[in-house]
């Protein structure tokens, strides 16, 4: 079969470009199987980010409330009962003060910090097997990519159109964009405590729901080799103690590394041929805007979402899809040319 699209990677990024692809003849794959490296260890909480109304701020805001509604239609559970977001120090109460003037979302003030009605989580594997649903998918690793009249993959798989949803693990390498692997972990505690929302301050903490409490964060800025397992789970209930007293049993664990963008905005569209751009338009080197930038045939990036990826990788899936299927421009926040810029730059600079 000569697919339109395949996809690779079956996390949350791959499966949300695959679900607004549906149409089309896809197919995602992934050495792993699906949802099981850094969107397993997510503990997909939907939540607002509190700070100056900044276009991160923004973004991060527009793409919760879309969520919201899209998870809606797919009839999937956001558990969607507010959430009490807490300043982490004295530092952040006085941040908090400021904060508040440019709010866009609906919100109450209580104690320190702030009560907002849109804060909910999902359940990550059930999330991305919803959105897979009647997809045909493969549990393959790929290690070849040739491109002939079409690109052929592992000398066996066909397509027009290449889709990267690989999290921080490479399959093809594009000097241009960079990801930095950040740690995330979630915990999962069978408890007879039951908060009255869901929290949020150096961790995210659910309600409880069939006698199950998550707590989850993306708090370490490291590589790591660590077999799950192994990872201490000290320091993330040392954060959820800050808010509430926590007890009860370790029900699991999962963790893994994020894929975070250096600006923290996701990373999506067709890839850019660097060195035929460079060749025609050199000037770029020096800060100068090209006339135009030539892409890859075929050949799109859907990563960068960071520790947000249930809600940045929806939206972002939907400008992804506007723009391969209907040819509408890519937010210039999103665009991979954004990075592709900068990178020119900084070629003169240590050249």
């Amino acid at each position: 079969m000569l697919y339109d699209f395949v996809i690779i990677g079956a996390g949350i990024a791959g499966s949300s470009i695959a679900y607004f692809l549906k149409e089309k003849k896809v197919l995602v794959v992934d050495k792993a199987g699906v949802c099981n490296k850094a969107s397993n260890a997510a503990g997909a909480f939907l939540f607002p980010k509190v700070g100056f109304n900044t276009k991160y701020t923004k973004f991060v805001n527009e793409a919760l409330l879309y969520s919201f509604d899209f998870y809606k239609t797919l009839n999937i559970a956001t558990h969607k009962d507010g959430v009490w977001i807490l300043p982490r120090d004295e530092k952040d109460i006085e941040k908090f003060k400021e904060y508040k003037k440019t709010f866009t979302l609906k919100y109450q003030e209580k104690g320190d910090g702030f009560f907002f009605e849109d804060g909910g989580f999902v359940d990550s594997q059930s999330t991305c097997n919803k959105l897979l649903e009647n997809i045909d998918f493969k549990q393959l690793e790929i290690t070849q990519i040739e491109k002939k009249e079409y690109y052929v993959l592992n000398n066996e798989i066909k397509t027009k159109a290449i889709i990267l949803a690989t999290g921080w693990e490479n399959v093809i390498d594009i000097p241009y964009i960079k990801i930095r692997p950040v740690w995330g972990q979630r915990i999962e505690i069978k408890t007879d405590i039951h908060p009255e929302y869901n929290y949020h301050k150096n961790c995210s903490i659910s309600k409880n729901i069939d006698g199950i409490v998550k707590i989850g964060a993306t708090h370490e800025r490291r590589w790591s080799e660590k077999d799950p397992d192994d990872v201490n789970n000290d320091i993330l209930l040392s954060k959820a103690n800050e808010i509430m007293d926590i007890n009860g049993e370790v029900y699991s664990m999962k963790a893994g590394m994020r894929a975070g963008s250096i600006d923290y905005f996701p990373i999506i569209g067709k890839i850019i041929d660097t060195k035929k751009t460079l060749e025609y338009y050199p000037e770029i080197k020096k800060g100068r805007l090209p006339k135009e930038v030539f892409y890859k045939e075929g050949l799109y990036i859907i990563n960068g979402g960071g520790g947000r990826g249930f809600s940045n990788y929806i939206y972002s899936a939907k400008f992804l899809s506007e723009y391969i299927l209907n040819g509408v421009k890519i937010p210039e926040i999103l665009d991979t040319k954004r990075l592709f810029i900068k990178w020119a730059r900084k070629l003169e600079k240590n050249s």
